[in-house]
C-alpha cells in the first residue's frame, strides 16, 4: 500500500525537488497515472506530470523517487498555454472543449486596443488559453475536494490518497470531516461512486455514511 500525502515533499537522492499538488486518476478504473508535482519557488513554478511509478516509496510527509534533476525536469507541464485572438475563441473551445479559456492578463486586451487605435493590425485583442494534459476520462484530484454523499450532502474533504501496488489501483481516500475539530476518517475505494473535477461522489447517502464512520471511525455526526 502506498500512501500519498496531498502536499507531502517528493525527493530524490539529492533532496527535495517539489511537492505533491494532485493526483491524476481514471474515474472509471480508479487507477492513478500520475501525480502534479509542484516544482520551484518564487512567482513561477513549474507544475509537473510525473508519472506515478517513479515512486519507490511513501510516507505521510514524503515521496521518494530515485530519478535524476534532469530526467525530473525534462517531465511535462500539467498545463499548456497558448494566445488565442478574440475572433478565433470558438474555434479554440471547438478543438479543445474542456479548455479553460480565462483573461489572465489586462494587457492582453489593453495593448492591442492601444495598437489598433493607432492603426496597428497585428495587436488583436485575445485571451490566455489554459489546456491541462488529462484525458477525457481522467481527473486531477487535490487537497480539498469535496466529498459528497449520494444524497448530495457535503461530508469532508480530501486529505491524503491510498494506492495499492503494482496495478497503482485507488485503494481508499482519507477526508477530513468536521469544521472546526475536522477528523481524518478513512473512506474505502468501493465506496466510491463517482469522480469528477468539482467532487469526488459516494454511492452511500449520509444516514449510511454517519453511521459506518461512528462504528469505525468514532465520528459524532454534528
Amino acid at each position: 500500500m502506498i500512501e500519498i500525502n496531498i502536499g507531502a515533499m517528493v525527493e530524490n537522492g539529492s533532496g527535495e525537488i517539489g511537492r505533491i499538488e494532485r493526483i491524476i486518476l481514471d474515474h472509471n478504473s480508479f487507477e492513478a497515472a500520475h501525480l502534479v508535482i509542484r516544482h520551484g519557488g518564487g512567482l513561477h513554478p513549474r507544475h509537473i506530470l510525473m508519472p506515478v511509478n517513479w515512486v519507490l516509496a511513501a510516507n505521510h510527509d514524503r515521496v521518494v523517487i530515485e530519478r535524476s534533476a534532469a530526467e525530473f525536469e525534462a517531465l511535462p507541464n500539467f498545463e499548456t498555454q497558448h494566445f488565442v485572438s478574440l475572433d478565433h475563441l470558438d474555434e479554440e473551445q471547438w478543438e479543445h472543449p474542456r479548455s479553460k479559456i480565462r483573461p489572465t492578463d489586462w494587457i492582453n486586451y489593453l495593448l492591442p486596443l492601444v495598437a489598433n487605435a493607432f492603426g496597428d493590425p497585428f495587436h488583436t485583442p485575445g485571451v490566455v488559453v489554459t489546456n491541462q494534459l488529462l484525458e477525457a476520462t481522467e481527473n486531477a484530484i487535490g487537497r480539498g475536494l469535496p466529498v459528497e454523499t449520494s444524497d448530495e450532502h457535503k461530508v469532508g474533504e480530501v486529505a491524503e490518497v491510498l494506492l495499492s501496488k503494482p496495478d497503482w489501483r485507488l485503494s481508499a481516500l482519507i477526508i477530513n470531516v468536521g469544521r472546526v475539530n475536522s477528523q481524518p476518517i478513512r473512506i474505502p475505494a468501493d465506496w466510491i461512486g463517482i469522480i469528477q473535477s468539482d467532487r469526488i461522489m459516494l454511492n452511500r447517502n449520509r444516514e449510511q455514511f454517519e453511521s459506518w464512520a461512528q462504528e469505525h471511525n468514532g465520528y459524532e455526526a454534528t
